[in-house]
């Protein structure tokens, strides 16, 4: 199975077990026997292995993260790839954000808080 690259974007793990999630899907429909391709087995099991939330959640948490508190898109997806839970491991994923920096310790446990929110 051979294609062209369309276009690029930068999406989540958890974006592309969804996006995994219905080639496979698709796979068996067209071709029960034939399944998905040696690469895509891999690519699925891996984002199977890391992904740290929902697929809805990741969208909501990235949505929130961009327009709250205007962290660029590739540090949101940091994020939700990352599934933070301390303000040390906050500041490491937003250390080279022009946003991240001036964030104080009090707002990236409010992000913290928020972000917990967002995935119950």
């Amino acid at each position: 199975m051979f294609g062209r690259k369309i276009d690029e974007k930068s999406i989540s793990i958890p974006e592309v077990k969804n996006i995994m999630e219905n080639i496979k899907e698709h796979m068996a429909d067209i071709d029960p026997e034939e399944g998905m391709s040696h690469f895509q087995e891999i690519t699925y099991n891996y984002v199977n292995s890391f992904t740290k939330m929902s697929h809805k959640d990741a969208l909501k948490i990235k949505k929130f993260l961009m327009e709250k508190y205007d962290i660029e898109e590739i540090y949101a997806i940091n994020i939700v790839n990352l599934d933070p839970k301390t303000i040390p491991e906050l500041h490491m994923i937003l250390e080279k954000s022009h946003t991240g920096k001036t964030l104080s310790d009090d707002e990236l446990q409010e992000i913290l808080y928020q972000i917990d929110e967002l995935k119950s």
